[in-house]
C-alpha cells in the first residue's frame, strides 16, 4: 500500500475540531497513487477521501467511506500539511463517499486551490454543482460527475441540471451494470448533448467492456461519439480490485 495519512491522523482528537478554530472534516484517508479514471487517468495525484455519502449505490466499491463516523477529524491546515508531504505532485483528487456532501467543503476547496493545486472532484451527481463552479474562475477544477443509471438504484436522486452545467474540461461518467442502462445513456446524450467528456465504465467484474465498445460504436450512426470514452478502472488492474490506498 502506498503512503497513507501520517501520525497527525492518529493523534487528532474529535474535540480538537471545536477548540482550535475553523471547520474540520472527517477524512477517511489520504494517499498517493495514479488517477484510475477520468480525464487525468494515469497521472499521479494525492487522493483526499472524505467520509460520508448521501447515496447507497448497489455497486458501491467504497462502502468503508459511506458513514460519517469513519475516519479522523482534520482541519484545513492539517489537510494541507498532509498534501505538502508530497511536493512532487500538484494534482489533488477530492473523493469520498461524496465529498460535496461535507459541511463547509467550499472552504476546503478554496484553500486547496489557493495552495496552488489542480483539483479533480469526483461527485455522485446528486448535488448542485453551481456553487462549487463559482469557486473556480481560473478553471483549475475538473468536475468528474456521475449519472447514476438504473442499475445503481439511485437514479431518482440525480440533479439533472448538472449535465448542462458541465464544462468542456469536465467529465460525465456512466457506470454500466445491465443492458437496460444503455438506453438511458443514449437518451441522456441525445436529450442534453453534454459539452464535457463522457466516460462509459463497467461495473467491475459484472459488465463486459466489449459490449460497451460495441454499443458506443453503434450510436455513431445517430450521435457524435467523438467525446465519448470507454474506460476501465486502471487501478483495479494494477492492484487487487478491493485494495485500499491505491
Amino acid at each position: 500500500m502506498l503512503p497513507s495519512t501520517s501520525a497527525i491522523n492518529q493523534s487528532f482528537r474529535k474535540e480538537d475540531a471545536f477548540t482550535t478554530g475553523g471547520p474540520a472534516f472527517r477524512v477517511n484517508e489520504i494517499f498517493i497513487s495514479i488517477n484510475g479514471e477520468g480525464p487525468l487517468t494515469g497521472e499521479a495525484a494525492i487522493f483526499l477521501r472524505l467520509s460520508g455519502c448521501n447515496l447507497r449505490c448497489a455497486y458501491c466499491d467504497t462502502q468503508y467511506a459511506r458513514s460519517m463516523e469513519q475516519g479522523m477529524f482534520l482541519q484545513i491546515r492539517d489537510i494541507l500539511a498532509e498534501l505538502r508531504r508530497f511536493p512532487g505532485i500538484r494534482n489533488v483528487t477530492l473523493t469520498g463517499g461524496e465529498p460535496l456532501f461535507a459541511k463547509d467543503v467550499g472552504l476546503l476547496i478554496t484553500e486547496i486551490l489557493r495552495a496552488g493545486y489542480n483539483l479533480n472532484i469526483e461527485t455522485n451527481g446528486s448535488i448542485d454543482l453551481s456553487p462549487f463552479m463559482e469557486l473556480d474562475p481560473e478553471r483549475k477544477i475538473i468536475f468528474c460527475c456521475d449519472y447514476k443509471l438504473p442499475c445503481s438504484g439511485e437514479e431518482s436522486r440525480m440533479y439533472l441540471p448538472n449535465i448542462s452545467m458541465l464544462r468542456p474540461g469536465d467529465a460525465l461518467k456512466f457506470v454500466i451494470g445491465e443492458s437496460s442502462d444503455f438506453e438511458k445513456i443514449s437518451s441522456i446524450l441525445q436529450g442534453y448533448r453534454p459539452r464535457c467528456l463522457v466516460y462509459l465504465s463497467p461495473v467491475f467484474g459484472k459488465t463486459d467492456p466489449r459490449e460497451i465498445v460495441e454499443r458506443m460504436l453503434s450510436w455513431s450512426r445517430t450521435t457524435d461519439v467523438s467525446r465519448i470514452r470507454v474506460q476501465l478502472q486502471l487501478h483495479k488492474y494494477i492492484w487487487e480490485p478491493c485494495a485500499r490506498g491505491v
